[in-house]
């Protein structure tokens, strides 16, 4: 552990080993604001590890690397699975709606703005259903359900 004394704010900064199941491993995840101030911090330095090169400048950090372990591990599976929502469910045991959810909050987490789902207006829903009766009835045929569902999305 490493203590900052800085004006009168302590920093403490923590050495953290992330693991995920065969993924992405972070050592130090580096923090994305200034304890102090609250803005947004810049890389100013790489080293090679192996060699001791360093880079010195200002670099910019990904905006995934602002997303934490569990948001990082989720977009793993979400790339694993090609994006297919029902395979996220059956990889993570949650449900599509949990699995939309999370997708939603890590594009926000992201800097995008989400769409809400789209859900049809109550009446658009009874005239479906009412629409879906007379067709279950056999008193219209698929063709004119069909045709009387696209009328009513207009």
């Amino acid at each position: 552990m490493f203590m900052f004394n800085i004006i009168q704010y302590t920093i403490q900064v923590f050495k953290i080993t992330f693991k995920t199941e065969g993924g992405i491993a972070l050592k130090y995840p580096p923090p994305q604001q200034c304890p102090v101030c609250e803005n947004k911090l810049t890389i100013q330095e790489l080293k090679c590890d192996h060699c001791h090169t360093t880079i010195k400048g200002s670099f910019e950090s990904t905006r995934l690397a602002s997303l934490n372990d569990e948001q990082l591990r989720f977009v793993e599976v979400f790339l694993k699975v090609r994006g297919n929502i029902r395979e996220m469910e059956k990889e993570l045991s949650i449900s599509y709606p949990t699995v939309r959810n999370r997708l939603d909050h890590i594009v926000e987490a992201l800097g995008y703005q989400t769409t809400p789902a789209e859900t049809p207006a109550p009446a658009e829903d009874s005239q479906r259903k009412q629409i879906l009766t007379k067709l279950d009835e056999g008193t219209i045929t698929v063709e004119e359900a069909l045709k009387l569902i696209q009328a009513n999305k207009k």
